[in-house]
């Protein structure tokens, strides 16, 4: 199944920012690693890629950091400052209480853009991003110039409502646990996601035995995965007014739920409710599908023989669309 980490990317006062080395990833000569204080007790891990002219900010998916985007981001240096971010919650980044509320984590991105002195930038977002972006586009459009969805337009609200009515819902994702090394889970990701992960993400994303090895957890808030779920809003795509740029592999949560409800180890409950379901999530995937291609502004591109994390199995076409859009 491609999307295996679909769902997974569901469940993602102003200051100045600072130079500083973040613990176990540091400043080299791919990027330097800042930290920005977005709230009060809140700051995030920016990566600053360097590079000349506008400013282009790429936004992690739910499951990452902003150094999941190492191996692409420096592609747009030449005609492009190019940052990476890291939500609250995750990595590097504070691990508060709260803020995990789509509103919140836009207005997080707002603050970090205050605090890089930035105050027009394009944004490339991957899957949940895709929510924050479009927030951050309709309440402060001033802010942005250009619109990137990595795969990111997925109504996450409508699944997130029917995943809520269920104490312990089926979460597919790349299977790490009891792997017992850092290749290990290395060659995983690789072979699952449809491309090498970069080093300082699967470093900053998760946590192995200092003594053995082992894999351990992912490396973030316990409950940050739960109360983004919680706070995920219904996007409006019509509000953006910004030119935006959608890349996508064709799949979405309809295939994911009939790949999940014809599993015999998902619980028989869900299968029966998710199959009563599909048909109703069909139904009006299509119809925002069609909404989209009606949208004034945008361009759409499917990438054949794509997988959700599009530029680790379609980095040529990623680059190539993404030039072309982002060019003055």
């Amino acid at each position: 199944m491609r999307k295996l980490f679909l769902l997974s990317c569901l469940l993602l006062a102003v200051g100045c920012a600072s130079s500083q080395t973040v613990p176990g990833a540091g400043s080299d000569s791919l990027h330097q690693v800042k930290r920005v204080k977005v709230a009060e007790g809140v700051e995030l891990e920016v990566l600053d890629f360097g590079g000349q002219g506008p400013a282009l900010v790429f936004l992690a998916g739910l499951g990452n950091t902003g150094h999941v985007f190492d191996g692409l981001a420096p592609e747009f240096t030449t005609n492009h400052h190019v940052y990476a971010f890291t939500r609250r919650g995750f990595g590097a980044s504070s691990w508060p209480d709260t803020g995990y509320d789509t509103a919140t984590l836009g207005q997080d991105v707002v603050h970090a853009l205050d605090g890089l002195g930035i105050g027009k930038a394009s944004l490339a977002g991957h899957s949940m991003a895709g929510d924050e972006m479009t927030w951050v586009g309709s309440h402060h459009p001033e802010r942005i110039d250009k619109l990137v969805f990595l795969d990111a337009t997925d109504d996450r609200a409508e699944i997130s409502e029917f995943l809520r009515s269920f104490s312990n819902p089926p979460m597919p994702t790349v299977s790490l646990e009891g792997l017992p090394s850092r290749d290990a889970v290395a060659a995983a990701l690789e072979r699952d996601l449809g491309g090498p992960v970069p080093d300082h993400e699967i470093d900053q994303g998760h946590e192995f035995d200092p003594t053995t090895g082992r894999y351990l957890r992912p490396h973030r808030r316990p409950d940050a995965v739960e109360q983004m779920l919680r706070g995920v809003a219904k996007p409006d795509f019509s509000a953006l007014r910004a030119p935006v740029l959608s890349l996508f592999d064709g799949e979405g949560f309809p295939q994911w739920l009939e790949f999940v409800a014809g599993l015999e180890s998902t619980p028989a409950d869900f299968r029966e409710q998710a199959r009563a379901f599909l048909p109703v999530l069909r139904q009006h995937t299509a119809e925002a599908d069609a909404a989209l291609r009606k949208l004034p502004g945008w361009k759409l591109v499917k990438l054949e023989n794509a997988r959700h994390y599009i530029w680790l199995t379609n980095r040529a076409d990623v680059v190539r669309e993404m030039c072309a859009f982002l060019a003055p």
